[in-house]
């Protein structure tokens, strides 16, 4: 599978995003081709190699063709009181989910991509609505709703599917401190709509004045992230950085992504631990539940017998998982268990070194499970599934078999 993992230190905003994906290998051109097909007059996209205090990046630019209006600054305090400054946004419509959705149809692209676009503009819109008391037909999209942050989204989702991403992780989301103007007045750092956005998302407070992470960046993150400060076993085929608009002396004002296939854990000792109770599942749901566990690539998987409150008899589901694995494995169990919730917490284990070898019997070759003891002397027994096939194969019981395999080995 084809993975990326932002590295969000100096926060995100869709103009880092799509210059990360570009700085990783996304092609130019194809974006250009979408730009022109959303038929925005004068609007047109270019990108630019820049220094972030001492790395270079790739900075993504919308330009509008028309003159920005005088800026207007809202003072920041850093960490030694000395005053910083950020401009304010272009002038522009006022549009309505309605409109976004007209511009975003007209567009040449890929379904899935016209889908997650839509998505973006529905997750923003749905948290103004809550934010306003009015519905999302009738949300006014201000600074999210410009020209430029339009082409942000849609070449945002362009260069993720072209890169042929299939799932993004995200850590350390720094969001920034202090205060920021929009067309509300002046908002807190995160802004009402960001910090609803990344609801239940883990970020970082504090430390980076300003606004690092934008709604947009945020809604990128609600509707395309898959994962967030989780550990990531990564094949790194490509690496990009994508600059923000401001420059600072002291941390790089870049968003970093790495893209390449998810590879399979190295160690066999670290896992996770998932955990649920249940009361109401049958015996034939639990039978079916466990085997499917096991099909998604747990490493183990039993239910044991609890007595839960009210003296109600159930069942404690157990699955051990990589980390790799734990995210599709804790949604199966919410899916198909009945239980309303997963625990989890890392375990450790000690593992016997152990392997497979094929050994030659009197019922033919077959298949065996060795393990070396601390002591160094060497157990083996054979799998389960060559018994199976061996009482079958020669019609003798099970217990015969085990018989001449363990004499024999």
């Amino acid at each position: 599978m084809r993975v990326a993992i932002l590295d969000a230190w100096s926060g995100v905003a869709g103009d880092m995003w799509v210059g990360a994906m570009l700085d990783a290998g996304a092609p130019m051109q194809a974006l250009r081709e979408a730009v022109r097909s959303l038929q925005l007059p004068g609007v047109s996209i270019r990108d630019e190699a820049v220094m972030r205090s001492s790395l270079r990046g790739t900075h993504f630019c919308v330009d509008l063709g028309g003159a920005a209006e005088p800026g207007a600054f809202v003072p920041l305090r850093t960490a030694a009181h000395t005053a910083v400054q950020l401009p304010q946004s272009q002038a522009h419509e006022h549009r309505r989910l309605s409109d976004i959705e007209r511009i975003v149809g007209k567009a040449d692209l890929p379904a899935e991509v016209h889908e997650k676009c839509l998505a973006v503009y529905r997750a923003i819109a749905e948290v103004e609505a809550e934010a306003h008391g009015t519905t999302i037909d009738h949300v006014h999209f201000h600074e999210v709703g410009a020209e430029d942050t339009i082409v942000d989204v849609v070449c945002a989702c362009l260069a993720t599917h072209l890169l042929g991403i299939e799932r993004i992780y995200a850590n350390g989301i720094a969001v920034g401190s202090g205060t920021v103007r929009a067309a509300h007045g002046i908002l807190p750092v995160p802004a009402p709509a960001t910090a609803a956005l990344l609801r239940g998302i883990p970020v970082r407070t504090g430390g980076l004045t300003g606004e690092r992470t934008t709604p947009t960046g945020a809604a990128l993150l609600r509707t395309l992230g898959y994962a967030f400060d989780e550990p990531v076993a990564l094949e790194i085929e490509a690496i990009g950085y994508g600059a923000g608009t401001r420059d600072d002396p002291d941390v790089p004002n870049l968003l970093r992504v790495m893209v390449g296939e998810l590879s399979e854990p190295s160690s066999e000792t670290d896992l996770c631990e998932l955990q649920c109770q249940l009361d109401t599942a049958t015996g034939e749901q639990v039978g079916w539940l466990l085997e499917a566990l096991l099909q998604r690539g747990a490493v183990d998987a039993f239910a044991t017998p609890v007595t839960m409150k009210k003296g109600r008899p159930g069942l404690l589901i157990t699955v051990l998982c990589d980390d790799a694995r734990k995210a599709s494995i804790s949604d199966l169990l919410l899916e198909e268990s009945t239980s309303l919730g997963v625990r989890q917490h890392r375990v450790a284990r000690r593992v016997l070194e152990r392997w497979q070898e094929t050994r030659a019997t009197e019922l033919g070759d077959v298949v065996f499970k060795v393990a070396r003891l601390p002591s160094g002397q060497l157990l083996a027994r054979p799998e389960d599934d060559e018994v199976r096939r061996l009482t079958q194969q020669h019609d003798i019981g099970r217990a015969e078999v085990l018989r001449r395999l363990v004499e024999k080995a």
